[in-house]
Order: C-alpha cells, then structure tokens, then sequence
C-alpha cells in the first residue's frame, strides 16, 4: 500500500473482514458472494497462514471502522468426527490480531476445531461461532448430499435452508457459516444469505 492509498485508506476507515486459516479461499468466496451488495465499501482480504503479514493486517484493524477477523479452521477436517483440533503454534500471529481487536470489532471462529475456538480468550471483541456442533452459534445440520449439498442453518432459533449446488465436503459447509456469521454482521437475515449462497 504507498502512502496516497494508505491516506485513502485511513480517510475512509472501511470496513475489514480478514480470513485466515486452512480454509480462507473458500470462506472468503462465500463471504463475497453474501456481501455482494456492499462489496466496494468493505474491503475482503485473505490472510495466509502462516505466515501473515501482521503488520499490514494490524493497520487495516487499526484503521477500519468495524473490523472483523474470521478463522476458518486450523487442523485437517476429519470427516468422521465434528470436533478436531490444530497445530497452535499456526494459531500465535492470529492470536496477536485478535488482541487488537476493538470492543466493537468482531471474532468468527470455527468452533469445532479446539485451536481456533480457544483465540476467544484472547480477544475483547464481539465473538461468533460456527460448526456441526449444537453450541455453535451458526450450526449445520440436516446434511444431505446428491448434485450438491443441503443443510439448515441454525442460529439463535431461526432454521433455514441452504444449498450448495456442485459443492460437497465440510468445507464448503464450514464456508457458507462464517459466510452467514459475516452476513448477519452486516444486517442481513438469513434468507438473504441463504439466497445469496444459491450462487
């Protein structure tokens, strides 16, 4: 970023979303897809892990008007088991950007994998969950596959539908979550994302 963009930036105070984990690219497709309305006033970066450029990454948080850090997941997806864990010392340059995070800054974190869930403790910033398992905040359930994948999605009462057309695996599944956790963010329902995750 040279220094006109950087005074850009810094006038703007965009909004951030950071997707960081295994599973960033597929997170952050769905994640452009939900806020495809907005998408030229908030800004979508894909952080590698690792390693992350963290001093980058912490002036976008510093700077942004509502910054968001998403954590796809860490460890391999077992596909037997709805709980798995992932190497933590992948986890330190994250932990550091959710130490940053301001009160009204928010935290999605894949909560069955362990290492990813435990960087809440780390962060005093707004903090949502997704998963298979039943305290997710976002769960998945009713998983059926043929030319794609169908699930519901479950949160804080409300169950809809989504389907993902030619897309299979946990995955793809754990991507459309954090994609609604993003979506609900922003003031979007779930049948807004739902139909959005349609493409």
């Amino acid at each position: 970023m040279n220094l006109i963009n950087k005074i850009k930036f810094i006038l703007k105070r965009p909004k951030v979303v950071i997707v960081t984990g295994e599973g960033r690219a597929c997170a952050a497709e769905a994640i452009r897809k939900v806020l495809r309305q907005d998408k030229n006033k908030i800004l979508i970066i894909e952080a590698e892990l690792p390693p992350l450029d963290s001093n980058y990454l912490t002036r976008l948080i510093k700077n942004s008007s509502l910054p968001i850090l998403v954590v796809t997941h860490i460890g391999d997806i077992p596909f037997d088991k709805d709980f798995f864990a992932g190497p933590r010392e992948k986890t330190k340059e994250i932990i550091k950007l959710a130490k940053i995070l301001p009160a009204q800054g928010f935290l999605i974190l894949n909560f069955d994998d362990e290492t990813a869930r435990e960087i809440r403790t780390e962060s005093r910033a707004n903090s949502l969950t997704f998963g298979f398992q039943a305290e997710a905040d976002f769960q998945a359930s009713d998983t059926k596959l043929n030319t794609g994948t169908n699930f519901k999605i479950n949160y804080k009462g409300n169950i809809v539908p989504i389907w993902l057309e030619k897309l299979f695996g946990k995955e793809q599944i754990y991507s459309a979550l954090a994609a609604a956790g993003v979506g609900v963010i922003f003031d979007l329902n779930l049948v807004e994302i739902s139909q959005a995750l349609k493409n």
